[in-house]
């Protein structure tokens, strides 16, 4: 559970979860005790198209949050985008531009799904992906979808290899996103997460039939993890607010728990007299030292203005800054992603 690291407070837990209410295979109250016993701290749920069970479903079990949203889509079936915090499920024929500028409007926290999907290999399983990337108002991205890379990986030779061993799959963020990540938030914030578009469909794979990615083992593979400065609190709406604010200011990092539990990462910026970290920002680069601190040796990469600076096998770093801009690290276990930071602005 939530636990404090340095000068924060960490918690983790699963974005981008579907119930019964739309595609999943397991009621809401089911998969929160799976959740439950996975020790997360937070759960977002986002069925397609639905807010049926958010009056009921959300709250505090025990001590893990459970938000409810839900998961848009254009009428193409493209351009998929969690909201969450909204009034009402947006209208169905609402364009992309539409329904992203009504979120906006609202308040609301909306991440762009599964992105930049790319596959063609199995056509009964096709992808959808965003094209239109000038839309303004967004929240934030996943980096990293699970059953997005998943799916993108697939061949009908070695389905059964990866349905049986479905974390082994996972390698990481693509370049494209984290490319255009990048970029958008050289202009402003926008929160990177990882999602884990839970489901647990079940297929056949002859001679079998098996259950995809179980949500018990989805909520042991990709986190996303957020920094607070006080506890998370014991009150259902303050807590709720905790958990969005930390989003949109991206005070936020990701991780896949097969490489290794990450709840002891840090990364931090201080000059003289502050100390900010993931989402942070110090007015001027002038006598700025970056931190990285590691559970375990890993590839770590400092980035800076999307391009890497730093590259080391380690278990912590330390960089006097040189120039002003956005700085973030990525920690790999040989070719797979391990933990993704998001941005420290520093002098911009």
């Amino acid at each position: 559970m939530g636990k404090k690291v340095g000068d924060w407070y960490q918690y983790s837990g699963a974005v981008h979860v579907h119930t019964t209410e739309s595609d999943g295979t397991k009621t809401l109250e089911e998969v929160v005790a799976i959740g439950e016993r996975a020790d997360l701290d937070f759960l977002m749920i986002s069925d397609h198209m639905t807010l049926a069970s958010r009056e009921k479903g959300e709250g505090l079990y025990g001590k893990m949050l459970v938000v409810i949203g839900y998961e848009h889509n254009d009428p193409e079936d493209c351009h998929h985008y969690l909201l969450f915090e909204t009034p009402r499920v947006y209208p169905a024929e609402m364009s992309v531009r539409e329904y992203v500028a009504a979120g906006a409007a609202d308040g609301a926290l909306g991440i762009m799904a599964h992105p930049d999907e790319v596959r063609s290999r199995m056509p009964q399983f096709p992808p959808y992906p965003w094209t239109d990337w000038n839309v303004e108002g967004i929240t934030g991205v996943e980096l990293w979808n699970q059953m997005s890379e998943w799916m993108e990986r697939l061949t009908p030779f070695n389905k059964l290899l990866m349905a049986f061993s479905p974390r082994k799959s996972m390698v990481g963020p693509t370049k494209r996103i984290l490319h255009q990540w990048d970029q958008w938030n050289l202009k402003r914030k926008v929160v990177g997460v990882a999602s884990v578009d839970a489901h647990a469909f079940r297929i056949k794979v002859w001679p079998f039939m098996v259950e995809i990615f179980p949500y018990k083992v989805h909520f042991r593979c990709l986190r996303t993890h957020i920094l607070l400065k006080e506890p998370m609190s014991a009150d259902f709406n303050t807590a709720k607010q905790q958990l969005y604010e930390a989003l949109r200011d991206c005070r936020s990092f990701s991780s896949n728990m097969r490489w290794g539990v990450a709840d002891r990462f840090t990364f931090y910026a201080e000059d003289d007299s502050h100390k900010v970290t993931c989402g942070g920002e110090l007015p001027s680069h002038g006598n700025v030292q970056l931190v990285a601190k590691l559970p375990s040796r890993a590839r770590l990469k400092l980035i800076h203005n999307g391009k890497v600076i730093l590259e080391s096998n380690t278990d912590s770093l330390t960089y006097a800054v040189q120039s002003p801009g956005i700085y973030r690290v990525e920690a790999w276990k040989g070719h797979r992603g391990w933990i993704f930071s998001n941005h420290i602005r520093i002098g911009i």
